[in-house]
């Protein structure tokens, strides 16, 4: 009976502790303040959710920014927008130029980055830019 008591305690704890807790802007780390700041000059920070392992960022202009817990960015999601160059200056440009459409979401990857553009193009790149797969998402 004890054991079935300590691991139905466990589960609410771990239930508990996995919910999206909303926080103030100031919480996030200083590199995903930055981020946001250098990036998305114009927009204001909307709301921010934390869970165990990262912070999810809303902007006031709907962009929705994913960070991991120590404040890097894990996806960027413009909401059907696009998203600035500035946030890989060496690689978004490049994408955009060949594609001829907007980049409107990327992600990292464990290799690189995935790059969803507005013409419903997907394209993966290497962490250096080069294009090594891409697909249309209809």
């Amino acid at each position: 009976m004890k054991l079935k008591l300590g691991l139905a305690a466990l589960l609410g704890a771990t239930v508990l502790f996995a919910r999206d807790i909303i926080v103030p802007a100031s919480e996030l780390p200083r590199n995903a303040q930055d981020f946001i700041s250098k990036n998305f000059k114009t927009a204001q920070i909307a709301l921010v959710k934390k869970d165990i392992d990262s912070y999810d960022v809303t902007l006031n202009d709907g962009t929705e920014i994913d960070f991991i817990i120590t404040g890097e960015w894990k996806d960027v999601d413009g909401k059907y927008k696009a998203l600035p160059n500035s946030i890989l200056p060496n690689i978004m440009p490049k994408i955009s130029a060949s594609s001829n459409a907007q980049i409107i979401e990327v992600s990292r990857e464990i290799n690189g980055y995935k790059f969803e553009l507005s013409n419903q193009l997907k394209i993966y790149t290497d962490a250096q830019g080069n294009i090594l797969g891409q697909k249309f998402d209809y």
